[in-house]
């Protein structure tokens, strides 16, 4: 939502300035649109947890990091999902959080108003259906991968268990070119 916002206010401003006939302004104010542009998209939309049949990848910003079942030693689901595997912690920015009181299917909090005293809510929350989402599948492919049989395990070569780490090279073209460009907008 962040993201859409600051896209549209940023494509609009630049609209105004260029309906207005401001075009110098809108030269001048060009380059730290786009820098907010590919800053939101690169904190707020690109980051993800991807749960494959066996690994996780895990995509912040400039990195991604796929990391087999056999490598992971531990997977904490909390207001964020950290994988520790061979040493090192992964943190993904783009994990599932905790879902709210409305997301658990407590709806029926915003007519407490309406309900006379002897209504209002004791235990309602504990009568609610328990929902499911993403950060239990997280869980139940890793320990999936963890049952014997499964097809990760201690017998496994080096090389299958081994995290690979790699850098988003378009995404930092990008990134370099749009800092070059709000410099040269400085100086010029």
């Amino acid at each position: 939502m962040v993201s859409l916002l600051v896209w549209g206010g940023s494509a609009a401003g630049m609209g105004w300035l260029m309906l207005a006939g401001r075009g110098g302004a809108a030269v001048a104010a060009a380059p730290w649109l786009a820098a907010a542009a590919l800053l939101v998209y690169l904190t707020q939309w690109q980051p993800r947890l991807i749960v494959g049949a066996d690994k996780f990848d895990v995509v912040n910003g400039l990195r991604r990091h796929r990391i087999p079942f056999a490598a992971v030693d531990d997977v904490e689901v909390r207001y964020s999902v950290t994988v520790r595997a061979a040493g090192r912690k992964y943190v993904s920015w783009g994990a599932p959080t905790p879902p709210s009181a409305f997301g658990t299917g407590f709806e029926q909090a915003r007519d407490w108003k309406e309900r006379p005293f002897g209504m209002l809510p004791s235990n309602e929350r504990m009568g609610q259906p328990p929902t499911s989402g993403g950060r239990d599948a997280i869980v139940r492919a890793w320990q999936d991968a963890r049952q014997p049989g499964a097809t990760s395990g201690p017998g496994q070569s080096s090389a299958e268990r081994t995290v690979v780490s790699e850098w988003n090279v378009p995404m930092l073209v990008v990134g370099l070119v749009v800092a070059c460009w709000c410099l040269v907008s400085l100086l010029f």
